[in-house]
């Protein structure tokens, strides 16, 4: 039977060079910096969005972004992020293959499909690691900082993970919710997930299994009950994101600040992100459990995260 999540527990994020998810709608802009140009993005509106005349968010007469544009090949070349009451948003220029429309959406509002520095001619999975996983032990700290192409997925892994855990133990030790505790059950459920969810669906992917199926259920808990990990509880939470960086500035680092901002950089989510890891929802979420997937590129390297928490030790 399957059990109805409630939406507070699920969240997307997608974090990298290109786009970072959102939900709000920006009004009242204090200031704006510079439009900057980005590689050409192929992307996707969602139809019952705004379209604005500028990043002023100004309206263009036009009932939704699906009306405006219509069945046309979308794409958005320049970003511009704007500040509002302290936080910094971000606008993204979108204009039709055919340059007959163009206008600023919320990035929040726009699915991206592809990055043309991003093709897929070789995709290369991180391999299937054998790591001793006991909570007792925590995590094996790796916190080599280099250029992921020369490193292999194996050390790749190793690094982002133990920088990003690393940072989320020292965020959450300035509240009151616990000590992170590593599961190895979410640990392999995390891992199965990022093998093969693509983060770019946004909400979606918390739904969509290996197979392709979209679910009522979340996939993570349809995934760990497969694999004989997860009951049927209902108290597991996910994030996930990616980011893909230049070869040339694709450092550890980079990537994991990127990363960091799902606690540091999280209004535009509502804050859901952050809650999870920080220990805000349940009885503190102390167990948790990460995956993580390279994905090199012809000129970029991508990397996928997905981190599982839950009140249960699984």
């Amino acid at each position: 039977m399957s059990i109805p999540i409630p939406s507070k527990k699920i969240f997307m994020t997608i974090v990298g060079t290109f786009a970072f998810s959102a939900s709000l709608f920006i009004q009242n802009v204090e200031s704006n910096a510079a439009a900057k140009k980005i590689s050409t993005e192929v992307v996707q509106v969602k139809s019952n969005k705004k379209v604005y005349s500028s990043d002023q968010a100004k309206s263009i007469k036009s009932s939704s972004a699906k009306s405006y544009f219509g069945n046309k090949e979308l794409f958005t070349k320049k970003e511009v992020t704007v500040k509002k009451q302290g936080q910094l948003k971000k606008f993204k220029l979108i204009e039709s293959k055919d340059k007959t429309k163009k206008g600023w959406m919320y990035s929040g509002d726009i699915i991206s499909i592809h990055q043309n520095n991003a093709a897929p001619a070789t995709v290369k999975s991180a391999p299937n690691l054998d790591l001793r996983i006991d909570d007792d032990l925590g995590e094996t700290t790796d916190n080599t900082d280099g250029n992921v192409n020369s490193m292999t997925d194996a050390q790749v892994v190793s690094s982002v993970r133990s920088q990003f855990v690393d940072f989320v133990k020292s965020s959450r030790a300035q509240t009151k919710n616990g000590t992170w505790l590593r599961s190895s059950g979410l640990d392999k459920v995390a891992q199965e997930r990022a093998d093969y969810v693509n983060p770019a669906l946004g909400y979606l992917s918390h739904y969509i299994t290996a197979n392709g199926k979209r679910h009522k259920q979340l996939a993570a808990i349809l995934d760990g009950q497969s694999m004989g990990i997860v009951g049927n509880q209902n108290d597991i939470y996910e994030s996930n994101g990616y980011a893909n960086l230049d070869n040339r500035i694709s450092n550890v680092s980079k990537y994991v600040s990127y990363f960091k901002e799902m606690i540091t950089n999280d209004g535009d989510s509502d804050y859901g992100h952050r809650d999870q890891l920080l220990g805000n929802e349940g009885d503190g979420l102390r167990h948790y459990g990460v995956g993580i997937r390279v994905i090199r590129m012809n000129r970029s390297v991508q990397i996928n995260i997905v981190i599982l928490s839950a009140d249960s030790k699984y």
